[in-house]
């Protein structure tokens, strides 16, 4: 019989803990400015990114609007520093938040497959733990 091997993985606020929190600040927002530019740029690649199909032509518009709105969130959190860089998180966890509900009711409801409801899910969870990480930043 070969020996059993025990993995021990770290509970997810000492995981968060080993962060640099300036490092984190700087990857929040630049991945947000980056998506942003992203969606405003290429609509279409973006949208098939996520595993949307353009079934009207407003999609183009409403991924630019998305777009808009996680770059300027990006620019405003590469921007702010102390108290104001602690809201800017806030405000950005507050919008992950919304997108991934977004994201589950059109897993939910068949717009999207589940397996780019899972994608979507962890891009937007993998920024909310750097987003948590950047706000310890604020708190020394």
């Amino acid at each position: 019989m070969p020996d059993s091997v025990t993995v021990t993985l770290p509970s997810p606020s000492a995981a968060v803990s080993r962060i640099d929190p300036e490092l984190a600040h700087q990857l929040v927002g630049q991945l947000s400015v980056g998506l942003g530019a992203l969606a405003v740029l290429a609509p279409s690649t973006t949208a098939r990114l996520f595993g949307i199909t353009a079934g009207t032509t407003a999609a183009p518009l409403l991924v630019r609007m998305v777009g808009v709105r996680n770059a300027t969130a990006g620019v405003r959190t590469l921007q702010a520093e102390g108290e104001d860089l602690s809201r800017a998180l806030q405000a950005g966890l507050v919008l992950g938040a919304v997108d991934a509900t977004a994201v589950l009711l059109a897993a939910r409801k068949g717009l999207i497959s589940k397996k780019a409801a899972l994608g979507a899910l962890t891009l937007l969870g993998g920024i909310a733990v750097l987003g948590v990480a950047a706000g310890r930043g604020t708190r020394r």
